[in-house]
């Protein structure tokens, strides 16, 4: 199916001007969305093949929005990388309260950062393989580029994974999202009785959600895109790999971009048996 032309446009919830009661309330549910239906659950063996390539001790998410789908993988990770191993939740706009129910869920696995980060300069410190779930499509083109050079100048892994695209029937599924904000609000946690006020009696979180939808996958990059912007990218050498994944899960694919620093080629039968012990696990 063809692939709409990407547009520069920019999500409500996104926005300086958004209240954090709303924008907080659309983070909820993306954050309950991606760990109900486990929409990234496939990804795993894949993140950690990449995490064991390079030795990772700690992921900094980037945009973690409420969390983004950690309360899920967490234990997948920490099962496979050991009690040190540490998962740093970050963001622009951080959502505290759900980082601090991330955290508790997790034991401690999961942290977080109180201050606003920007996914393109990553304070010194905070070193650790990076990823973004559901968000590179925030960033234009050259925006999009400094996220990526930046993991490329601290050396650093990084690992992009998105679940929309510009296809037509893609944007048609955004308009039944409504429906699911509406079956599902009374579900999320924390708890907030505003979610209720601007779900239910002021349709607000519903309508967003929407729009935002569609707008996501208006501006989300193709596999051809993230291509270009990876092979534009300057400094030490970096294996990249970027393809699309079914999500048995979900009704779309997922398009992933994951780099790290070029440590020599391991063989398929290698990278397998790393997926079999996972899995086995």
């Amino acid at each position: 199916m063809p692939y709409l032309k990407r547009l520069p446009l920019g999500e409500i919830h996104d926005q300086p001007w958004c209240p954090r009661v709303i924008r907080n309330a659309v983070t909820d549910f993306l954050q309950y969305s991606t760990n109900h239906w486990g929409q990234y659950t496939p990804l795993l063996p894949t993140l950690c093949y990449f995490l064991q390539r390079v030795d990772a001790r700690r992921i900094v998410d980037l945009c973690s929005g409420g969390s983004g789908p950690w309360q899920q993988l967490y234990g997948t990770i920490g099962r496979t990388f050991g009690e040190s191993f540490r998962i740093v939740l970050t963001d622009r706009y951080p959502n505290l309260a759900a980082f601090r129910l991330a955290r508790a869920l997790s034991g401690g696995v999961v942290e977080f950062r109180e201050e606003s980060i920007d996914a393109s300069t990553i304070p010194e410190g905070l070193s650790g393989f990076r990823t973004l779930f559901g968000s590179f499509h925030h960033f234009h083109p050259a925006q999009a580029k400094g996220v990526l050079q930046d993991a490329v100048d601290s050396g650093e892994g990084i690992g992009i994974f998105e679940m929309t695209d510009r296809r037509a029937v893609t944007l048609l599924a955004m308009l039944l999202v409504p429906f699911f904000v509406l079956l599902h609000t009374t579900k999320i946690r924390p708890f907030r009785w505003s979610r209720l006020l601007l779900t239910y009696l002021l349709p607000v979180v519903p309508l967003i959600l929407m729009v935002d939808g569609i707008v996501s996958c208006l501006r989300s990059y193709s596999i051809d895109e993230l291509k270009e912007l990876t092979g534009s990218l300057t400094g030490a050498p970096y294996d990249w790999e970027i393809r699309r994944m079914e999500s048995p899960r979900s009704p779309f694919p997922i398009v992933y971009a994951i780099g790290c620093p070029k440590l020599g080629v391991r063989s398929e039968a290698e990278r397998s048996r790393i997926r079999i012990d996972l899995t086995a696990g």
